[in-house]
């Protein structure tokens, strides 16, 4: 009877135990490294079921996936430098043990750095305006092969200004606050602190804010997230500069709870195909995290990337042909017999930023954040007084402007071939005409030197404070609930600042413009506060206003997820407030510069929705749709912000509608994605800054009104060919036009007079420019399984089209013109196509199982070819055309300026971790 009952209650407590190990149903392995199995800890590994499953790994690699419902699944495991991995896991009624599952390392083959995108002689550039709009890793077939390969051509993601694309840096909004640019150049140099990058692309929303129309981009550049361990790289290249140095340590999450991670580098050297651009860039970079348990963190992140660098400026054809090379720079000239760059940039803008991290439970976690930007950025130039325009391709300076004297002009010609001190800025002349000086002209001091040349450096010192709080609930297996506040304080310092007086004792702030008009009196100061102030080196000058933004906002984010079904709606409202403070009171406006302009305020809103249908587990469709009403920007906002208070007419906020419809296939022989979209971006405003000969006076153009529309096709795949070869593409087709008329008004920066008012700008149909609108890359990729890669691609460019100078379709421009001269001077360029050929190579050795070692070569444009432009614009000026008696009859354009893609060059980087 004993051994009955012994009997039934073991098998009572069996067939228990039974029943609860089948209701424990899951999976569970460990992730290492495919060399030497070296655990991998931090991997994220996620299983799709009505909603997603996401499990990390623990220090020693192992996780576990518990609570499955048996049957077949797909499992994705990603880890940041590593290949993302997808396998096919059966489970029963059990938690199935995987054992090791094996990641390859992802061979550094492109690290794109901001530095590989060419300075250009604009005040904007090296504020990501030059910058592609795709700056980041993705798992996207599309955008992988899109972002580095199309960069040659200065490709802009779907037509797309920089603006469009949100940059996200620890879950905070890091696009300028002043005009929208994507802040890459606040981190360049610091490739493995910012590495591991979260993105979404085209209008879809993301876990950190609702987005715009071309995707988001988060940088998780946190201690915690960086990959255990030294590394260490030296970068040989021909590019932007000759030498990168590289060094970087991440302690990982310790017993304590403490991570901490640093990171510095060095950029160094010239460029091989432009005289006078050089790079002294340096960064650095830390952070440390404490994890106090399982529900709380707190992280502090520091960083900047101090940087000199001298610009390329843009030439005529003319130009180029004389020289015999279309990488002739005007910006530079000898002095002491060094190359002395007159356009360099000098910033150095430090960001320090604090995150907190709570989680009471499974369901709800809360971040907050706060960050702070400070720090200068300057850019300098030459500035003169009561002198010849001292830049060699000025077009008084050209064998063309004397096309009606052949001996004048041919006597130009040979100095320009024969003499440096012509062809570039004769700083020997400069200095010495500042030394021999001895001015008597208004403020003139006595014994004193006056320069009549200097080299001025324009800031923009921005001071931005970032501040967000952000909460997720999942409210269900299949649904989520994000939403989050922010509030961003801005205020910029606008000012020219004395960089050297060029051999010269001082300068008088007065305005030369106002002077040649008025010769005397306050309306010729630039300060009536303080007139005729003497300026020494370092001090500020000509101009000084302060910009204050202020922009708070409140959004949400709700995803669904159930079997085949995935949809989500996402909303955004905010207001934009900001003013300009003008700090001098300008002799030409004295009740309307210095002080606080009118206070602009403008209610802001997103609404996003997005729908995917899931055929199987291999191919799905989806669509996505965006309406947005947004701010206009601060600089595009005031008739002319350097002399005064004048808002630009019409100021209201720019409306974006798009969509797009998406297939996609991820199959072990094609991973794949076609996409079609749609936007249309009305009341645009924009503001253009210029010296206008005809009214010999610096001046601006305010319009408003402008609408475009941007529409087109993008595809990319790739394709497992044979034994480690895969072929690669991406297309992008696309049309992207002005669909609007919209209207001009200029003004003078020394006259309240309007020269001209609501002027109509015919630029409906006109072509967007500054991208070109096809772009196709066709490659074979080769991975070997002991880490071998090798590549070779060829990309083909075509229909980029010159930046237009409004006021050549006006009907102000076509006065007097022949129907034939008409559709000259209103005929956009469109630039001619391009093929370019690619290569690279990388190969990586493990030591001692812990050690790695290793290269990576890339080569472009590996046919040499000069002749392809990248980029370019329509002078903004008219060419008067007078009768004998000095009465204009008519107007024609001025050549156009141009850049030019380089020529073959190679970045070979040498690595080292352990």
């Amino acid at each position: 009877m004993k051994i009955k009952a012994a009997f039934i209650l073991f098998a009572f407590l069996a067939l228990t135990s039974l029943t609860l190990e089948a209701q424990e149903r899951g999976v569970k392995g460990k992730v290492v490294n495919r060399e030497g199995r070296v655990p991998i800890p931090g991997a994220k590994i996620t299983v799709k079921l009505d909603s997603e499953i996401v499990a990390e790994t623990t220090k020693e690699g192992e996780f576990s996936l518990v609570g499955i419902p048996a049957g077949t699944y797909n499992i994705t495991i990603t880890a940041p430098d590593f290949q993302p991995l997808q396998m096919s896991v059966k489970i029963d009624d059990f938690v199935k043990d995987i054992n090791f599952i094996t990641l390859v390392s992802d061979a550094p083959a492109q690290t794109v750095d901001a530095a590989t995108f060419a300075e250009f002689d604009t005040d904007l550039a090296g504020d990501a305006q030059s910058m592609p709009v795709i700056l980041s890793s993705s798992k996207d077939v599309y955008e992988n092969i899109a972002g580095y390969k199309f960069g040659a051509m200065r490709f802009k993601n779907r037509g797309y200004e920089t603006g469009t694309q949100g940059i996200y840096l620890n879950g905070v909004y890091f696009n300028d606050a002043l005009n929208g640019y994507s802040p890459w150049s606040l981190w360049t140099g610091l490739n493995e602190a910012t590495r591991n990058q979260e993105s979404t692309t085209g209008i879809a929303i993301s876990d950190f804010g609702v987005g715009g129309v071309n995707g988001t981009t988060n940088i998780n550049a946190r201690a915690s997230q960086m990959r255990k361990g030294y590394r260490f790289s030296v970068v040989n290249a021909t590019d932007s500069y000759r030498y990168r140095i590289m060094g970087t340590y991440a302690s990982g999450e310790q017993d304590n709870g403490w991570s901490y991670a640093l990171s510095a580098s060095a950029r160094l050297g010239g460029n091989a195909w432009v005289n006078g651009l050089y790079y002294n860039a340096f960064a650095y970079f830390g952070s440390v995290e404490k994890k106090f348990n399982d529900q709380h963190r707190l992280a502090l992140t520091i960083f900047a990337s101090p940087t000199e660098r001298g610009a390329q400026g843009s030439s005529t054809q003319e130009v180029y042909d004389m020289i015999g090379s279309n990488y002739y720079n005007p910006n530079w000239g000898w002095q002491d017999g060094k190359i002395r760059n007159s356009r360099v940039r000098n910033n150095n803008e430090p960001v320090a930023m604090l995150n907190y991290f709570f989680k009471p439970n499974e369901k709800l976690d809360f971040t907050a954040a706060l960050s702070y930007r400070f720090g200068s950025n300057g850019y300098s130039a030459l500035d003169w007084y009561d002198a010849p325009d001292p830049r060699p391709d000025y077009y008084r300076n050209l064998p063309s402007y004397y096309e009606s004297d052949p001996y004048k002009a041919a006597y130009i010609r040979e100095g320009w071939l024969s003499d440096w001190n012509i062809r570039q800025i004769n700083w020997d002349r400069i200095y010495n005409i500042n030394y021999n000086n001895y001015s008597t002209g208004t403020g003139s001091i006595a014994g004193e030197k006056r320069s009549q040349y200097v080299l001025e450096e324009r800031h923009i010192d921005q001071q931005d404070i970032n501040a967000k709080i952000q909460a997720g609930y999942q409210l269900s297996d299949f649904s989520k609930l994000n939403a989050g506040a922010e509030y961003r304080w801005n205020t910029t310092s606008h000012y020219k600042k004395m960089k050297d007086l060029l051999g010269g004792e001082y300068w008088v702030d007065i305005d030369k413009f106002a002077e040649r008009d008025f010769a005397s009196g306050d309306v010729i100061q630039n300060d009536l506060n303080n007139p005729n102030r003497v300026i020494r080196e370092g001090d500020k000058y000509g101009y000084y206003y302060k910009g204050h933004v202020r922009n708070a906002k409140l959004w949400f984010t709700y995803k669904y997820n159930k079997k085949n079904i995935e949809a989500y709606v996402a909303g955004e409202g905010g207001q934009t407030t900001f003013w300009r403070e003008g700090m001098y009171r300008k002799g030409m406006f004295p009740n309307n510069s210095y002080g606080n302009s009118e206070k602009l305020n403008f209610l802001t809103f997103t609404a996003k929705a997005g729908f995917t249908y899931k055929i199987d587990g291999n191919n799905m469709v989806y669509a996505n749709a965006a309406y947005l009403q947004t701010a206009p920007f601060f600089q595009e906002s005031f008739m002319s912000p350097r002399t005064r208070n004048s808002v630009v007419p019409n100021l209201t906020t720019e409306k974006t509608f798009s969509a797009d419809i998406n297939y996609s296939v991820k199959l072990p022989f094609l991973k794949m994605r076609v996409t079609g979209f749609y936007t249309k971006i009305q009341d645009q405003t924009r503001l253009i800054s210029f010296y206008d000969d005809i009214n010999r006076s610096f001046t601006n153009f305010a319009m408003s009104g402008i609408d475009q529309i941007n529409t087109g096709v993008e595809m990319g795949f790739s394709v497992p060919i044979w034994g480690g070869i895969s072929a690669e593409g991406a297309v992008s087709y696309g049309l992207y036009k002005y669909s609007s008329n919209p209207f001009v008004t200029q003004t003078v920066d020394n006259s309240e007079a309007i020269i001209l008012e609501n002027e109509r700008v015919y630029w409906k149909d006109y072509k967007i420019s500054g991208t070109p609108q096809t772009a196709i890359n066709i490659g074979l990729d080769y991975r070997s399984p002991d880490y071998l890669f090798a590549g070779i691609d060829m990309s083909f460019f075509d229909a980029s089209y010159i930046d237009m100078n409004p006021i050549y379709r006006t009907d102000f421009a076509h006065i007097g013109l022949t129907p034939d001269e008409s559709k000259i001077l209103s005929k956009q360029e469109m630039f001619g196509s391009a093929i370019v050929l690619s290569a690279n190579i990388g190969k990586s050795w493990y030591i001692f199982k812990n050690y790695n070692i290793g290269f990576s070569l890339e080569v472009k444009n590996l046919l040499n070819t000069q002749t392809v432009k990248t980029g370019g614009y329509e002078q903004m000026r008219l060419k008067v055309n007078e009768d004998a008696n000095g009465t204009v009859m008519n107007y024609s354009r001025f050549d156009s300026k141009y850049f030019y893609m380089y020529g073959t060059t190679y970045y070979l980087n040498l690595y080292f971790r352990f």
